[in-house]
C-alpha cells in the first residue's frame, strides 16, 4: 500500500507540488499564530496553588465627618485598626463562612498592582540582584489558612505561619523560589542578605508554601511574603483595606452572595468603617486580566480562531477539490476490482504523505527563525525562575507545539479527503468512466 501511495504521488507530482507548497506555507503560519496561544493557555491552566473558588472580598468604606453617626475619636489611626479588625471577626461569626484575614495594600496574588524588590542568597556576590514579588500580610490573621495555600513540604504547617510573630527581616517563599534561590525545599536555616561598603543586612526564611501564581495569566515567578506591622496596616485603612473570606465547602458561591450580602451592610459596621461591597475572588480575577492582557490574549485566541477556520475552509476545500477530480481513475481502480475501504485508505494514505513531508519542511523552516529569535514565552517577562514546565525547554517546546501544528493539519487535509473519497468510492465504475 505505501508503495503504491509514493508511485501514484510521483506520477501527480505536478499537481501535488502546489499542494505540498501550500501546506508548507500554511505550516509555517501556524507555528507563528499557534505557538503563543498554545503557550499563554498553558501558563493560564497551571493551578493558582490557591482555593480561589471559596474566596470572596469585602471592600470597605468610611463614614466621613459630616455623615450622621461619625466619631471622632474612631478616626485615628489606632481606633481604624481596632475598627477593622473588629469587622473582620464579626465577618468570620457569619455561619457560612470559614475563615477570614486582612487584606492590606495592593500587592496579593491576582492583585491589579504589584510591589517588588531584589534579594541575594547568602554569600552570593553577583552584582545584581533577582527581582521578586511581594505580598504583604499582617500577622495573626490567619493569612495563610484562609487563602488556601497549601504547607511547605518541610517547616511550619500554613496555620503555623500565621500565628508565627514574624518581624522586620523574616519572609515566607513559595516553594518555586526556595527551590530556585537555595536548590532545597528545607527553609531552614536558609537567609537572603544585602550588602554595601558599611553595612550588611540579613533576611531570615521562616517557612514556605506550596507554588502559588502572583499573576492568574502567567507562570509563577518568585513570590515572598513580607509581615506587616500594625504601623503599615493602619496607613493602607480604607482605601485599600479588604476583607478576604473563605466559604465553608458546604456552601455554595451563589447562595452565600445572595444571603451575605444583606447581613453584611447591616452587621459589618464598627467605629466609621462599614462594609460597602461584596465580590468573589474569581470576579476580581477577571476584573484585572480584562484590564491587562486579557483582551491582547482574547485577540490573539480570535486571530488563532479565525485562521483556524480559514484554514480548514482553505486547505479541506483545496484537497476535496483534488480528490473529486479523480472520478475517472478511481473508476478504473473499481473496474479492476479495487473494493472502496482500498480506495479511501489510499486517497488518505497520500494525504498524510504529504502532510508529513509539508510540516517537516515547514518546521524546519520555522526553527531557523526560532533559534535566531526564541520560542513565544506567553505573558511571561523579566527573569526566568527554575526550568520546570515544557514552556520553559527549547526543545520539549519545539517538538510538542510541532505535534499539535501536524495534528491540526493531518485532521483538516484527512476531512478535505475522506468525505469525497467516501462518496465517490461507491459509485458504480460504469457511472464514474462515463465522461472517460
Amino acid at each position: 500500500m505505501f508503495r503504491l501511495i509514493l508511485k501514484t504521488l510521483w506520477s501527480r507530482r505536478r499537481r501535488n507540488a502546489w499542494l505540498l507548497a501550500e501546506l508548507i506555507l500554511v505550516c509555517v503560519l501556524s507555528w507563528a499564530i499557534f505557538d503563543p496561544v498554545i503557550v499563554v493557555t498553558h501558563d493560564r491552566m497551571i493551578p493558582l496553588g490557591y482555593d480561589a473558588d471559596r474566596l470572596c472580598m469585602v471592600s470597605l468604606d468610611m463614614l466621613q465627618p459630616s455623615a450622621p453617626g461619625y466619631d471622632s475619636l474612631s478616626a485615628k489611626d489606632e481606633a481604624k485598626l481596632d475598627s477593622y479588625l473588629h469587622l473582620m471577626r464579626l465577618a468570620r461569626q457569619h455561619p457560612d463562612v470559614e475563615q477570614t484575614t486582612a487584606l492590606l495594600g495592593f500587592s496579593y496574588p491576582g492583585s491589579q498592582g504589584s510591589q517588588s524588590t531584589g534579594y541575594k542568597v547568602e554569600g552570593d556576590t553577583a552584582k545584581n540582584n533577582t527581582s521578586v514579588y511581594l505580598i504583604n500580610y499582617l500577622p495573626h490573621t490567619n493569612f495563610f489558612e484562609t487563602y488556601g495555600f497549601r504547607s511547605g513540604t518541610k517547616g511550619m504547617t500554613a496555620a503555623e505561619l500565621s500565628d508565627y510573630p514574624a518581624r522586620d527581616n523574616q519572609l515566607v517563599l513559595d516553594e518555586n523560589t526556595l527551590e530556585y534561590y537555595f536548590h532545597t525545599d528545607d527553609p531552614r536555616s536558609k537567609r537572603f542578605w544585602r550588602y554595601n561598603e558599611k553595612d550588611t543586612t540579613y533576611t531570615d526564611i521562616v517557612g514556605t508554601v506550596g507554588t502559588i501564581k502572583y499573576s492568574s495569566e502567567r507562570r509563577p515567578m518568585a513570590v515572598a511574603f513580607v509581615p506587616m506591622s500594625e504601623e503599615e496596616a493602619r496607613g493602607y485603612i480604607p482605601e485599600d483595606a479588604l476583607i478576604l473570606i473563605r466559604v465553608k465547602e458546604s456552601v455554595s458561591m451563589d447562595r452565600f452572595l445572595h444571603d451575605f450580602k444583606p447581613w453584611m451592610l447591616q452587621t459589618l459596621r464598627a467605629g466609621n468603617l462599614y462594609a460597602r461591597d461584596l465580590k468573589t475572588y474569581r470576579q476580581n480575577l477577571d476584573e484585572v486580566e480584562f484590564s491587562g492582557s486579557a483582551s491582547l490574549y482574547r485577540r490573539n485566541l480570535l486571530v488563532a480562531v479565525f485562521f483556524l477556520i480559514n484554514l480548514c475552509l482553505g486547505v479541506a476545500g483545496t484537497f476535496w477539490l483534488q480528490t473529486r477530480t479523480r472520478r475517472e481513475e478511481i473508476g478504473v481502480m473499481l473496474s479492476f476490482g479495487g473494493t472502496p475501504g482500498h480506495i479511501v485508505r489510499l486517497l488518505l494514505g497520500e494525504g498524510v504523505v504529504l502532510t508529513t513531508v509539508a510540516t517537516f519542511i515547514g518546521c524546519f523552516v520555522y526553527l531557523q527563525y526560532a533559534l535566531s529569535e526564541g520560542l513565544s514565552r506567553g505573558m511571561n517577562w523579566g527573569e526566568d525562575l527554575r526550568q520546570e514546565y515544557w514552556t520553559d525547554f527549547f526543545g520539549w517546546h519545539f517538538l510538542i507545539v510541532s505535534l499539535i501544528v501536524y495534528a491540526i493539519l493531518l485532521i483538516v487535509v484527512s476531512v478535505g479527503v475522506y468525505l469525497p473519497a467516501r462518496h465517490i468510492s461507491r459509485i458504480q465504475p460504469t457511472e464514474a468512466l462515463r465522461d472517460e
